[in-house]
């Protein structure tokens, strides 16, 4: 194997696969990435069991081949280097990595000790709109579980099966569903649960000038062609729980409030709150928010004034300040709607001046300590 590229290049796609290359695993050869050499390309590959990467690029190969090497250690080596052509030759026990100033050299093994990498077939892929895809992706995530002993709510439920496609995300404290016109996926696949790391690598990886996504549905995995990158994830047994049945169909009260304005005071008065509920209390009255908290541990008390419109009787609620501004963080309407029952069921959140069965966010309610 004899190949080289630009360093800056190189530095890329390594950030790229890295990504997927396990910190810990009772699998060492885990740590390692695939690089293979072909006539025209190069390919580096990683992968965890569950999800893999593969890059293609161009380089300059000089003798074709397939080596398996440590991948931070790699990785530490390239960064740290002036940008230059990075000349690569090896064999299937040493690499030897040459620069205009000097070399490195790294053990390394066959290719074959490597996992089998899955087979793709791009004839079989759907392509939907990156942009689409991607927003989807960034306002659901975020609310998935990381309880494993229930491991449907640790991914996303995507249901591509009627006339929307619609993501839906819940770790039992709060819930986000996203809608969206879904014409090319129509009736074509049952619901799917997808892991969240390899979703947020996706909205990363497709950032820019990337129009399309190819798609590829199979019966326990997903794969993720991005052109240059492709990503094969394993999909999560469900089945998901009914989320729809948690959703007020309803509610009494209803505050529209300033988005900025509430994410800013809710963040300030948080500080205060206690260290493990992150407990702030929204008292609405009269057009009139009052975010408070306590904190008998240190002593402490906040409390904030917002102006808002408000329509229903006064009520007072205690919220997660944390899950509240999470959800603030991926609205992106001036003003956000918050409607609300009592204080002990689930608020609905969702942007002002839209069709919240668009988007909207669902948060449980925490007790109020007095």
């Amino acid at each position: 194997m004899k190949f080289s590229l630009p360093k800056s290049r190189l530095t890329s796609y390594l950030q790229h696969v890295l990504a997927v290359v396990p910190s810990k695993s009772t699998l060492p050869i885990l740590s390692n990435i695939l690089i293979e050499c072909f006539d025209n390309n190069l390919k580096i590959s990683a992968t965890d069991l569950d999800i893999t990467i593969t890059v293609t690029c161009e380089a300059n190969i000089s003798k074709k081949g397939s080596v398996v090497i440590p991948g931070k250690m790699l990785f530490d080596i390239i960064k740290e280097l002036p940008e230059s052509e990075v000349s690569f030759e090896g064999s299937s026990n040493r690499v030897e990595i040459k620069v205009p100033n000097g070399s490195y050299k790294i053990g390394s093994v066959a290719a074959d000790e490597y996992p089998e990498l899955p087979p793709i077939n791009t004839k079989k892929q759907i392509e939907i709109d990156s942009k689409t895809f991607v927003t989807m992706i960034r306002r659901t995530t975020f609310a998935c579980s990381h309880d494993e002993t229930r491991p449907a709510l640790n991914g996303v439920l995507w249901q591509t099966n009627g006339e929307l496609m619609t993501m839906v995300a819940t770790d039992g404290h709060r819930l986000a569903r996203v809608r969206s016109e879904n014409k090319k996926l129509k009736g074509l696949n049952d619901d799917v649960i997808i892991p969240p790391k390899v979703l947020d690598l996706i909205a990363k990886l497709a950032e820019g000038d990337r129009e399309k996504i190819g798609l590829i549905f199979e019966e326990s995995r997903m794969i993720f062609n991005l052109d240059d990158i492709v990503i094969t994830s394993r999909l999560i047994e469900g089945p998901y729980p009914s989320y729809e049945a948690v959703i007020p169909e309803s509610s009494d009260k209803k505050m529209t409030i300033a988005r900025s304005d509430l994410f800013s005071s809710v963040r300030r008065v948080s500080i205060l709150s206690n260290s493990l509920t992150h407990q702030v209390k929204f008292a609405v009255k009269n057009n009139n928010l009052l975010l408070s908290t306590t904190n008998t541990d240190v002593g402490g008390e906040a409390k904030e004034n917002l102006p808002c419109e408000y329509e229903g009787d006064a009520v007072e609620i205690g919220y997660n300040a944390g899950y509240v501004n999470d959800i603030l963080n991926r609205i992106e309407s001036d003003e956000v709607v918050f409607e609300l029952s009592s204080p002990v069921s689930a608020g609905v959140i969702y942007e002002a001046n839209t069709n919240k069965e668009d988007y909207l966010c669902l948060l449980m309610p925490l007790r109020l300590t007095e």
